[in-house]
């Protein structure tokens, strides 16, 4: 699985940094940094939730 954030869409909510903190940080300005572009099959469901969960649908899986 692939994730990118649309950063357009992105408001720095930190959603997705509560559901999954391994692959995503949002820093105290709001911007969001993906640590992990490919994250292992072990973080695969925290991954959808974060993108299922975000207000905004800025996180994309492919």
């Amino acid at each position: 699985m692939k994730v990118t954030i649309d950063s357009d869409l992105c408001q720095g909510h930190g959603v997705c940094m509560g559901e999954c903190p391994e692959v995503f940080e949002v820093n105290d300005d709001g911007e969001v940094t993906l640590l992990q572009e490919q994250p292992d099959a072990a973080l695969q469901k925290k991954t959808q939730n974060a993108a299922r969960f975000c207000p905004t649908g800025a996180i994309s899986l492919t």
